[in-house]
């Protein structure tokens, strides 16, 4: 399914960066598993994007992620004033945010995040919280000069 239109939903709550796999040795074999906070991100997203997608878009994929980070509540207002809107260059690291988010949506916004072809990555400091996402499938080019 391919359309013109842009999809965005926010998804509540500090924005998070995809864990690394974890390994544990039993029995004298290591097994690799995805940490239990990364699976209920991604089944929060799930929840929160399905809605959204009748069908997983079929082409190439344009993808907007705005992670949002408030300020500590023991900041002076003084400090937190000079931080809203302002960059973020604290962990977490965006391309990790970005990871989580777009493994969240295989299947649900796309078939696989392989069709990613455009992204805009942005972390800034603000009021509330939160991970704003944009799904925008891109229309195929037909041909090509040469």
């Amino acid at each position: 399914m391919n359309w013109m239109s842009e999809i965005s939903f926010t998804i509540p709550g500090k924005p998070f960066a995809k864990q690394r796999a974890r390994a544990t040795a039993r029995g004298g074999f290591a097994r690799m598993y995805t940490p239990s906070e990364t699976v209920s991100f991604e089944r929060q997203v799930g929840v929160i994007a399905r809605p959204f997608f009748a069908e997983p878009i079929t082409g190439p994929v344009r993808l907007t992620i705005t992670a949002t980070f408030a300020p500590a509540p023991s900041w002076s207002k003084k400090k937190t004033a000079a931080h809203m809107g302002q960059h973020h260059i604290s962990k977490p690291d965006l391309d990790n945010i970005a990871k989580a988010t777009k493994d969240a949506l295989n299947r649900i916004a796309w078939g696989d995040d392989s069709q990613v072809a455009e992204c805009l990555l942005v972390k800034r400091w603000g009021a509330v919280a939160g991970t704003v996402v944009t799904v925008e499938a891109l229309t195929i080019e037909k041909g090509c000069a040469g």
